[in-house]
């Protein structure tokens, strides 16, 4: 439950990060280029100044839910690979060292019955 809000908080806090870096006024033509100059006309002479607190704000969110999600995860238990070890040393490998195919049949009364072809009465 807490895994799953904070991994929302996460996504929506990089987005807004990345939102915020890219509204930010350039040093060179290049950040003006892709609208750097529109963020400091549309948030007043101030801007830089603003957009920088905001980054560093959002900087410091986006690293405590990196910190919080790494605690939770490893509290939750192995990781996927070691699952994954684990899973190996139960099942038996063939010689050719693939796992066998699971037995399934299929009873006759729940099989479909084979669709006999149709002759067409229509010539060409």
């Amino acid at each position: 439950m807490m895994y799953g809000f904070l991994l929302v908080v996460h996504v929506l806090v990089a987005i807004f990060l990345i939102g915020v870096v890219l509204l930010q006024g350039g040093r060179g033509s290049l950040g003006e280029a892709l609208g750097g100059a529109a963020a400091q006309s549309l948030f007043g002479g101030g801007a830089n100044v603003v957009m920088t607190r905001v980054t560093a704000v959002c900087a410091g969110l986006f690293m405590v839910t990196c910190l919080s999600l790494a605690s939770l995860s490893t509290a939750q238990g192995p990781s996927v690979m070691d699952q994954l070890e684990q899973f190996q040393q139960q099942v038996p490998l063939t010689p050719e060292g693939q796992v066998p195919a699971p037995a399934t049949s299929i009873p006759e009364s729940t099989a479909p019955a084979p669709i006999a072809p149709t002759e067409s009465t229509s010539t060409p």
